[in-house]
């Protein structure tokens, strides 16, 4: 046999060794037998007396395993419904809020074992990428956001966290019976079509979605519309914001996604629509940031009325009950709300904040342990 038939022949075989080698490992490693349920300490609180109905606020406390598969997601999230039906908080005019992105985080379902014990967030998402390289490659080509690669995971995972979003948080609100702000995803282009959550091949946006009692989505989805600067690099806003509410069995229900508590805007428009009740669902990276000193918002438009002289002076705890939803709501007639942030140990990303109640227009914050979650019952 000619020698260039030889060599031919010879990188023929490595490539087809390497593509068997790739293929074995693609499908190695996805056994999640050796999770387990986290056991963290959970903070179950009431306030108020029913009139109309009430909101459940749920900060769960997550880590990355909780989200491999959709029934891992379902039972860590239902068993915080389950502690506040035991404790009599669900009535037929019940809303379950959860945290801004908890759904976020379905970019890691359905993964390698491995992502999940991986050291850092970085880590695990280069694993992503090498199980999907030429998805990765395709959509980072396409992409016009400045972080092109982040943009590019999500891009790539993004039917499968929306097929995810939906099934878990359905399945929660049909189960219990309640109106369930399912806290927010990232996503390319979301929309409600036929009653789906979809997504297209626009810009990522930062979105909640809302599922009434049957477990059916509710229509528009409520998108975030002021981002902080680490957001920008790879999250879109509309060319126009929009704060819808919805009609529930426990009153008109308005949503503002975190920064957009800060701002007066998303106020002004619920409270022309006649908001009962407004809901902000939350998150802040970083390890007991709720106690360290704020350093300003973090932003390229701050929002009215923020005083130089705080920063640096407040904590982030207090600037956010000075300049979120206490500090601004009821001076729009906004007498009831409450605020959740993400709680947990996301690989190297710490997550902090705590619970703020609004009841008859007078706030209170729920000192919860750093390793705990808080279930809360606001009654109005």
């Amino acid at each position: 046999m000619p020698k260039g038939r030889n060599l031919l022949l010879s990188a023929g075989l490595l490539l087809l060794a390497i593509a068997a080698a790739y293929f074995g490992w693609l499908r190695s490693g996805r056994s999640y037998e050796h999770f387990e349920m986290t056991s963290e300490r959970s903070v179950f609180i009431k306030a108020g007396t029913y009139t109309k109905g009430n909101v459940v606020g749920i900060q769960p406390y997550m880590v990355p395993a909780d989200y491999r598969t959709v029934d891992a997601l379902f039972a860590k999230l239902n068993r915080y419904l389950s502690i506040a039906k035991k404790n009599g908080s669900f009535t037929p005019a019940t809303v379950v809020v959860f945290p801004e992105y908890i759904g976020t985080w379905l970019v890691a379902i359905n993964e390698k074992a491995f992502i999940y014990e991986a050291a850092t967030s970085r880590d695990a998402m280069k694993t992503v990428i090498m199980c999907r390289p030429l998805s990765f490659v395709s959509h980072y080509l396409r992409s016009d956001a400045d972080d092109k690669a982040t943009a590019a995971v999500f891009a790539l995972k993004a039917e499968e966290m929306a097929a995810a979003y939906q099934n878990v948080f359905g399945r929660l609100a049909r189960e219990h019976s309640a109106t369930v702000v399912a806290g927010s995803i990232v996503l390319p282009s979301p929309e409600v079509k036929g009653g789906q959550l979809t997504v297209g091949n626009g810009p990522l946006y930062n979105v909640i979605a809302v599922f009434d009692e049957q477990g059916q989505l509710m229509e528009p989805l409520v998108v975030k519309s002021f981002l902080v600067e680490e957001e920008k690099a790879f999250t879109g806003v509309t060319e126009q914001a929009s704060f819808p509410s919805f009609a529930t069995p426990a009153g008109q229900l308005g949503a503002l996604v975190c920064a957009d508590s800060w701002y007066n805007e998303g106020y002004q428009s619920l409270s022309e629509q006649g908001v009962d009740l407004l809901v902000v669902p939350s998150y802040l990276v970083g390890d007991d940031i709720w106690n360290k000193p704020w350093k300003g918002y973090n932003s390229g438009t701050p929002p009215a009325n923020v005083s130089p002289g705080d920063i640096g002076n407040l904590t982030e705890g207090q600037a956010w009950q000075k300049y979120g939803l206490p500090g601004r709501a009821p001076a729009f007639g906004l007498q009831t709300g409450i605020n959740v942030f993400l709680r947990g140990q996301l690989w190297d990303l710490g997550t902090n904040g705590y619970p703020i109640i609004l009841s008859e227009g007078t706030a209170d914050v729920i000192e919860i342990p750093a390793d705990g979650a808080a279930i809360v019952n606001l009654r109005f």
